[in-house]
């Protein structure tokens, strides 16, 4: 369990501000995590769900990812990774009180959170998708069926928004250029 926490937030350190090709494998970890820390018919369903749903979503987008790949120069690109760093001691610090396992679950929210906060438009899309896959570990994790639901809810979203946004925003970019 703790080896697959260590792994998805290393892996989402290392995608921030990327396109996200590597989407399904955190979605992945993410069923692993909440496979083994999770308990019941929530956990499975999740376990179930994530890589499933992880998959589809990045055949959807996959085609938008020509050309950003690479994450913005300067000092912007190194932010969302300060501030992920940042609220991850925070909630180190603060959070002692939840237990260890939630802790590193709402630390992968928050750090799915920060990769959406900068960068290109489709590695911001990829961030409030990790975080949604953070919520849904939560929910495995907490048994919460309402933390299921608002996942559920919120992958619906983001697939409205890969097949309506995202295009228009790629034309948008081509006709920039």
């Amino acid at each position: 369990m703790m080896t697959g926490f260590a792994c998805a937030l290393v892996l989402l350190l290392l995608t921030l501000g990327r396109d996200g090709r590597w989407l399904p494998l955190y979605g992945l970890f993410c069923a692993a995590i909440a496979a083994t820390s999770g308990t019941g018919v929530l956990a499975v369903l999740c376990a179930l769900l994530l890589p499933v749903s992880s998959l589809l979503l990045w055949g959807l987008v996959r085609h938008f990812a020509v050309g950003q790949g690479v994450p913005s120069a300067g000092g912007r690109g190194m932010m969302p990774v300060v501030m992920t760093l940042l609220l991850q001691f925070v909630l180190a610090f603060f959070g002692a009180g939840l237990g260890l396992v939630p802790t590193f679950g709402i630390g992968l929210v928050l750090a799915g959170l920060c990769s959406a906060a900068c960068g290109v438009p489709l590695a911001q899309f990829c961030g409030l998708v990790m975080a949604v896959d953070g919520l849904m570990v939560m929910a495995a994790i907490l048994p919460s069926w309402g933390l299921f639901v608002t996942a559920v809810a919120l992958w619906a979203v983001m697939v409205s928004l890969a097949l309506v946004l995202l295009p228009r925003l790629a034309w948008l970019h081509v006709g920039d250029e």
